[in-house]
């Protein structure tokens, strides 16, 4: 080669590798020089403008070389998913390569778990979140590790552990706002468990997470006894002189306790005597009086009754009770008694209904609803069942009102988290044999429709063996005891004995029934703790009010449990209120109140071993899950009852119209 050529050929590879060294139109060497953009997304972020920041941080990261891009992805995906694009920050997320940075991964676990959290799949983000943090991590992802471990212990139903987490992030915080806002997140929490678990469940030694549940027994004793109350703190700050609670949270907190406590000194109640609703009433009466004669002699109110078997005289009766100075009301039963007054504007005084309407208005904020919901219990249903993993259901349900509005309900919930109903099918529960619907449910006709073809076809006869539907996780199951009993064994003889059955209370008796209960072993179903757990010698256990009043071990059991709850509620409305995580433990399941007022309870979950319910525990609860949901109320468990008046010696009604008056003895 000569001379000039070999001159000629490296000028032009020089400017081959120059030309090599410099990045493609629009894309950046981040390790050049700094952007100003990019602090600009951060002051987006800063300030809360996540939708702008994640797409600053997605043209940054555009225009950036790999690995630098890297981080600036992740940073747009986590504005994303804060500005609830989680689409999009699960898409970026999938472009993020943490081998290259291994630095990225803790943050991204979090964010993966924290999109786990969001579609209500705590297992799968406790799971992320196993490893132990790194211990040069940032304060801020700190923070979001503890804060996503209590979430997704709460999602779980593990408040212990929730509260646990809670107590690490505030030891993290030096925010003093958010600290409170903290705190009282961890009180919220401890509060939601139950007296017993908050005794059984107290550390050896007590340390810091002791002292945050100690308090919590002192906030659900609570009784608008300011002085009783200041004792208690001050025997606690005793025992606790070096705990992280911030006094003015305590301070401020038993404040607001106490204007929010209200114990009615004269309350007038709205039971028919006759008429269809005569034996619930009778039932919750009894129960409301079992509940009364506890309180001491001189907190007890004067009650006065009055008979509202029609409930076109609910309106002339509210009036009539307020005239005579009564500060509270309870009752109506009746739906269309409660209706007319959710159609009233204001009340002067306010109402705890014993039964709930859907709202046709938005209902005065002094009217409260509290029921025997069926339909807040399939939506129980649906969260457990996506909470257990399960993404594909199947329902069972039986013709008529109450099916409908059951499978409505779970449908409702089931398809908000994001399960799917594949199949559903009605039975009629006049009959005892539901081999049609149960084959139609499973698909085993269209089996059957298969073969029958084929051996058309082929002109002769086929081995079969029907195969079920494999697209179902589970079966949605609306019945009572008897066809329970009648249907479980049916599914099993279709080949589904595989498939988990979750059921609503209705599915249960109340009672153990060991030889009749067998034919519904492995049943999961949510119940009030009344009648699923054991109380010991307290007066108003279960047993042992069964001793004082037989019939409320009878049909009408679980309404002797809402009448207790019914006189308990009373002074707790005004906290309840207040927050949607406050909570009150009651008979009937823990008891917490929603944007208009109804009241929802948390059940406990048994499953059907050897024909015995053994308990689960409390159904985890999802926040919001409530929230403007139509109840009907106690329907269902006074259709379920018979006709046998309950004992009424504790009261006697009086005509429509008048009132029959017992003091405060």
């Amino acid at each position: 080669m000569q001379p000039s050529h070999r001159i000629y050929l490296f000028a032009l590879l020089f400017l081959l590798v120059l030309a090599g060294c410099v990045p493609s139109p629009g894309v950046r060497d981040r390790q050049q020089e700094p952007d100003p953009r990019e602090q600009q997304a951060i002051a987006l972020e800063q300030a809360g403008e996540h939708a702008a920041a994640a797409a600053l941080f997605e043209a940054l990261a555009r225009e950036s070389l790999p690995p630098a891009d890297q981080p600036l992805l992740l940073r747009a995906a986590e504005n994303h998913f804060q500005a609830q694009n989680t689409e999009r920050a699960s898409t970026l997320l999938a472009r993020i390569d943490t081998r290259t940075l291994p630095g990225l991964d803790f943050r991204k676990r979090l964010l993966v778990a924290e999109l786990a959290l969001d579609r209500n799949r705590p297992d799968e983000a406790l799971t992320l979140l196993q490893e132990r943090m790194p211990e040069d991590a940032p304060a801020d992802l700190k923070q979001r590790y503890h804060a996503d471990r209590a979430e997704g212990f709460r999602l779980s139903g593990n408040l212990l552990e929730s509260g646990r987490e809670l107590g690490e992030l505030d030891l993290l915080i030096d925010d003093m706002e958010k600290k409170l806002e903290n705190q009282l997140q961890i009180i919220q929490t401890f509060t939601a468990l139950t007296d017993t678990a908050l005794d059984l469940l107290q550390p050896n030694p007590p340390g810091i997470q002791g002292g945050w549940m100690s308090l919590a027994r002192i906030i659900k004793g609570h009784t608008g006894d300011a002085v009783q109350i200041q004792d208690r703190l001050k025997a606690w700050r005793e025992r606790f002189p070096s705990h992280p609670a911030i006094p003015g949270l305590l301070e401020g907190y038993f404040k607001k306790l106490e204007s929010q406590y209200r114990r009615p000194d004269h309350l007038a109640i709205l039971l028919p005597r006759s008429g269809p609703y005569a034996n619930a009433a009778a039932a919750l009466r009894d129960g409301f009086m079992a509940a009364y004669y506890q309180q001491p002699r001189e907190s007890r109110p004067r009650l006065v009754f009055y008979d509202s078997s029609d409930s076109s005289d609910t309106w002339p009766l509210y009036r009539q009770a307020v005239d005579s100075g009564a500060d509270m009301v309870i009752g109506p039963l009746n739906k269309d008694g409660v209706a007319q007054l959710a159609r009233s504007g204001e009340l002067e005084i306010p109402v705890l209904a014993l039964n709930q309407v859907p709202p046709e208005t938005v209902p005065p904020v002094s009217l409260y609803q509290f029921g025997l919901s069926p339909e807040d219990e399939a939506s129980q249903v649906a969260e457990r069942a996506w909470l257990d993993g399960h993404t594909r259901a199947i329902a069972f349900t039986p013709s008529g009102d109450w099916g409908s509005r059951v499978l409505e309900a779970f449908r409702n919930r089931w398809e908000r988290l994001g399960g799917s109903l594949v199949e559903q099918q009605r039975y009629n529960s006049r009959e005892s044999d539901f081999s049609e619907a149960i084959q139609a449910l499973l698909n085993l006709d269209e089996s059957r429709n298969r073969r029958s073809q084929l051996q058309r076809i082929l002109g002769k006869r086929l081995e079969f063996e029907p195969r079920r539907r494999g697209d179902a996780d589970f079966i949605f199951l609306a019945a009572n005891p008897l066809k329970g009993r009648q249907i479980r064994p049916q599914f099993q003889f279709h080949h589904a004995a595989d498939l988990p059955i979750y059921a609503t209370s209705s599915i249960y008796a109340g009672t153990p029934n060991p030889d009749e209960d067998q034919d519904l072993n492995g049943v999961r179903f949510p119940d009030l703790p009344w009648l699923l757990l054991t109380e010991g010698e307290a007066p108003l256990a279960r047993d042992n009010l069964a001793k004082t009043l037989p019939a409320s071990a009878g049909p009408l059991r679980r309404l002797y449990a809402m009448g207790i709850d019914s006189f308990r509620l009373l002074p707790h409305l005004g906290r309840l209120q207040s927050s949607n995580q406050e909570s009150l433990d009651g008979k009937t399941g823990n008891l917490h109140l929603d944007s208009i007022r109804q009241v929802h309870r948390q059940l406990v979950w048994a499953e059907i071993v050897n024909g015995t319910p053994r308990t689960l525990g409390y159904a985890p609860r999802m926040l919001g899950a409530t929230e403007g949901m139509e109840q009907i109320g106690v329907a269902s468990a006074i259709s379920s009852g018979d006709n046998r008046e309950a004992d009424g010696r504790e009261t006697t009604p009086a005509g429509n119209g008048n009132a029959t008056t017992r003091p405060a003895e």
